[in-house]
């Protein structure tokens, strides 16, 4: 099957999530809105409208499944604006390779400051049992602007080089995440972004006073050295009562961010209300982290399994769906347009993906052809490349 494309205009009312721009479109301020090559959402297209574009144009593929399944016979029918506004018939084979914008590039040099300066913040608490507060606090300002980048943050951490110790990058994954999901949920003033990122950075600091054979023992736990895992909440807590400058909220929040809904968690056990609701969002974004990172002790997932896995706790009583289910609605959609590898070693990219309902995965290879994976027993997604 071909993957050759031709260009052409469309109106912002003809767009549709899964259509693929041929142009990178610039905010009235110079500012790049999207890139080309981007595989359109509804919220791609309600930032278009937004910023009252008139048009864009888009990529239509010679296979008829332009990754917007756009075919020449959908235009005839009003989908699309009538041939004559085609603005090119040249022919262009699509490009599998994924280009490192701007965006990815200041991302990565923010993040990676980030990283060493909570490294030696970490250093000093081990060696001096010192919280330098006033670095803690400048981290939290560097990492304000990553997490108001929004949901697309997240594709962001999973291309960040890790070159550091698993738990410097845990740390600051969450404390992004959970500040994504507190302002997707709604239910936090923007006066308290910040405890959101202060207690993600923090929810393991407790894990610096649980030995290293331990901590990153590969394998099966035994009871006692679990039960001495399952402490970092509580010697975090203790640790904190030393410093004034740490909110309650916060360390209630890494008090309780192992606690669920149904009472199943630790170090307390406690349920429902009586856990802090930045504990609630910071256990789904630790999970999420935890799920989809490489460490030591466990094999990363893709998004797509921990996803399934949130979705599935979620139902199950433990994480509360009022964080839960913005998180999950809108990850899906900023995944979209990623490239990913399945289980069989190839590697294509994901042009459509619908959860509600009977579930749809489309992934568009390299030679043009579109599959879902859905449909296919054996195939499944396990990383996100790009």
């Amino acid at each position: 099957m071909s993957d050759n494309y031709s260009i052409a205009r469309y109106l912002i009312a003809q767009l549709r999530p899964g259509l693929q721009l041929g142009e990178t479109v610039l905010a009235p301020d110079g500012k790049v809105l999207l890139y080309a090559g981007t595989i359109l959402t509804e919220r791609h297209i309600e930032k278009l409208s937004y910023y009252n574009c008139d048009g864009v144009r888009v990529r239509e593929f010679q296979s008829g499944v332009g990754t917007g399944f756009a075919t020449n016979q959908q235009r005839k029918h009003g989908n699309a604006e009538p041939e004559e506004l085609i603005v090119s018939h040249e022919y262009y084979e699509a490009d599998m390779a994924a280009t490192v914008s701007e965006e990815e590039t200041e991302f990565a040099s923010i993040y990676g400051n980030v990283v060493k300066d909570l490294k030696r913040c970490f250093t000093i608490v081990r060696l001096k049992k010192h919280l330098d507060c006033e670095l803690l606090h400048s981290i939290v300002d560097a990492l304000l602007p990553l997490s108001e980048r929004g949901i697309g943050a997240t594709a962001l951490l999973h291309t960040a080089t890790r070159s550091e110790d698993y738990l410097f990058h845990h740390s600051i994954n969450v404390g992004i995440l959970a500040n994504i999901i507190g302002n997707l949920s709604g239910a936090f003033k923007p006066s308290q972004q910040r405890n959101l990122i202060l207690a993600g950075i923090l929810h393991d600091i407790g894990k610096l006073e649980i030995p290293v054979h331990v901590l990153y023992k590969k394998g099966s736990l035994e009871e006692d050295e679990l039960h001495m895992v399952r402490q970092h909440p509580a010697i975090a807590f203790k640790f904190f009562r030393r410093f004034k400058e740490i909110p309650e909220s916060v360390r209630l929040g890494v008090l309780q961010h192992h606690e669920r809904d149904d009472g199943s968690g630790y170090p307390l056990q406690t349920a429902g209300a009586k856990n802090h609701p930045i504990a609630k969002v910071l256990g789904i974004a630790d999970v999420y982290d935890a799920m989809t990172s490489k460490k030591v002790y466990g094999e990363e997932v893709s998004p797509f399994a921990a996803l399934d896995t949130i979705q599935a706790d979620s139902f199950a009583g433990k994480f509360s769906t009022k964080y839960s289910t913005p998180f999950l609605h809108e990850l899906c959609q900023t995944l979209i347009g990623r490239y990913v590898t399945l289980n069989d070693g190839s590697t294509g990219q994901l042009v459509f993906w619908n959860r509600n309902g009977k579930e749809t995965c489309l992934i568009r290879f390299p030679d043009g052809q579109v599959v879902d994976i859905m449909n296919q027993n054996k195939l499944k997604v396990v990383k996100l490349v790009c």
